[in-house]
């Protein structure tokens, strides 16, 4: 296993030693007094617990000695690296700390590690941010790539069994906020990243320490809003992978994935009490993103998430992949719908049994089909029915065929909703000179790469068919809310902007 540690070098991370305590450099005349150290030669001894508050301006007379508080309690933390990337400044300015990464990489090689690479950002002149241009007010592009090509070919081959600590303990702000982001960026799906911070000791009364960096909150209120953006535009699956690297997040997913039954993690009290204070939120989009990918929800109390009719569900579904532009999903869900508002209706006459989920049994006598809906030969395929013995209890059941959903909709659940809307399915028609029908869709989804013209071909079909707007909207459409309004949903065209204030209101809430 690897272990990287990448550093930022900046003024504090060199200090003065003298009469056993520690002194900061000048601020404004740092560089020189790190080039009269170079010049002059001085010892690399462990940090002093004193720092006198005084900050150095002139080099003493006799013998120097220097430390590197901030780097020896990154060391003490994570052990001694393989191997380090120091990012540092070299600039030909009075304050600019140009040999702090040579005195840390001094001090590292002194530790035993062989592999030091020091990476300067910003030489002679340069400053970091040019005001005159909006894409470079805040750091330069060049700057940004320099860092980028530093810290991408640092992390480059490392695997998800190394480890990467950071430790922006130094430098400028706005460069090391930059170095945060690319070394996560490059990190995808390789080592785990740990990042470090050592807040700069002015009492003297202990050791600095390294510590796990803080959580800002700015953090995630910006990932908040980014998640919530995601689930306005139908992006649910997009909105989880936005959020599911905060504090927290993970754990919600393993609290629900326990609940649920779907694995043997072990959750401390700690973890469920304080890993994800103040980030209650997340397992709202946690919720939304299993419901997207029809998986079970554990403990998700938002009620139309689990409404007892697979229509609702299939409805929704299909909505919020119309506003993402998925069609494929789209495609796929309009067909799931007309099948799920089906089982809806069946399922309030005949019951299933878990070891024979195919075979449907009455629930009263009213609700056995008529001999005009039993199949009694192989062709008579407009029959939804077909009708069966069980050979251990004698029992009745039935199986459904689908190629008899007319007849079902017509004269089994008297149903003109479900009849107009297997209809629109199912029928076929003449668009463009080529023959067309929404069920079709589905098998060339599934059975062909969908490539625009066969997705622009399904919306037009949709629309043709009734079945989407032209607007790319599914909750809209007659056809699917008398479907819906027959199952008892009162108001089926505010069912996702109910769910979507629901979210808001949970998203907003200054306490999540």
């Amino acid at each position: 296993m690897k272990n990287l540690l990448l550093i930022t070098a900046g003024r504090t991370d060199v200090q003065l030693v003298q009469q056993g305590k520690r002194h900061e450099l000048d601020k404004r005349s740092c560089g020189v007094l790190l080039d009269e150290l170079d010049k002059r030669g001085s010892a690399l001894v462990d940090a002093p617990r004193d720092k006198d508050k005084v900050a150095i301006t002139e080099l003493p007379e006799g013998p120097l000695a220097v430390c590197t508080p901030k780097l020896d309690a990154v060391l003490k933390a994570t052990g001694t690296p393989t191997a380090v990337l120091i990012l540092e400044t070299t600039r030909d300015l009075s304050d600019d700390p140009r040999l702090a990464g040579l005195v840390i990489e001094k001090r590292l090689r002194g530790h035993g590690v062989e592999q030091v690479q020091r990476v300067s950002y910003l030489s002679g002149r340069e400053r970091l941010e040019d005001s005159k241009n909006p894409l470079d007010a805040v750091v330069r592009r060049e700057v940004a790539s320099r860092l980028d090509k530093a810290i991408r070919e640092a992390l480059q081959g490392l695997t998800p069994q190394d480890k990467v600590h950071l430790a922006t303990t130094g430098g400028l702000p706005p460069a090391n906020e930059l170095i945060n982001e690319l070394v996560r960026l490059h990190a995808v799906g390789g080592p785990m990243v740990t990042a470090l911070e050592v807040p700069d000791s002015t009492t003297g009364e202990k050791d600095d320490q390294a510590v796990p960096e803080k959580f800002h909150p700015a953090a995630g209120y910006r990932t908040r809003w980014h998640a919530l953006d995601l689930i306005e535009k139908g992006n649910l699956l997009a909105a989880w992978g936005a959020v599911s690297h905060l504090k927290g997040a993970s754990v919600h997913a393993l609290v629900e994935g326990v609940s649920a039954g779907l694995a043997n993690f072990r959750i401390s009290r700690s973890e469920r009490a304080s890993d994800h204070d103040g980030q209650e939120w997340t397992k709202v989009v946690y919720w939304l993103s299993r419901f997207a990918s029809s998986l079970p929800l554990g403990g998700c109390d938002i009620d139309v998430l689990r409404h007892k009719r697979l229509a609702v569900k299939s409805a929704l579904r299909v909505e919020l992949a119309l506003r993402a532009g998925d069609i494929p999903r789209a495609v796929h869900g309009t067909v799931s719908f007309y099948e799920a508002a089906l089982w809806d209706h069946l399922l309030e006459r005949f019951e299933k049994k878990p070891e024979y989920l195919e075979n449907l049994y009455p629930k009263s006598a009213r609700d056995i089909p008529g001999p005009q809906l039993i199949r009694t030969e192989s062709k008579e395929e407009e029959r939804p029915f077909e009708m069966r013995v069980g050979k251990k209890d004698g029992k009745t059941y039935y199986r459904l065929h689908e190629s008899g959903a007319l007849l079902l909709a017509q004269d089994y659940l008297r149903s003109k909703p479900m009849k107009n809307l297997v209809e629109a399915i199912s029928n076929k028609e003449i668009l463009d000179g080529r023959p067309v029908c929404v069920k079709w869709l589905r098998n060339d989804v599934a059975h062909n790469e969908p490539n625009a013209p066969l997705m622009e071909q399904a919306k037009k079909t949709m629309e043709h068919f009734k079945v989407w707007s032209t607007q790319d909207t599914f909750l809209t459409q007659s056809l699917v809310q008398n479907v819906l309004k027959e199952l008892g949903v009162a108001h089926p065209e505010r069912l996702l902007e109910g769910l979507l204030q629901e979210v808001r209101k949970r998203l907003l809430a200054p306490s999540a």
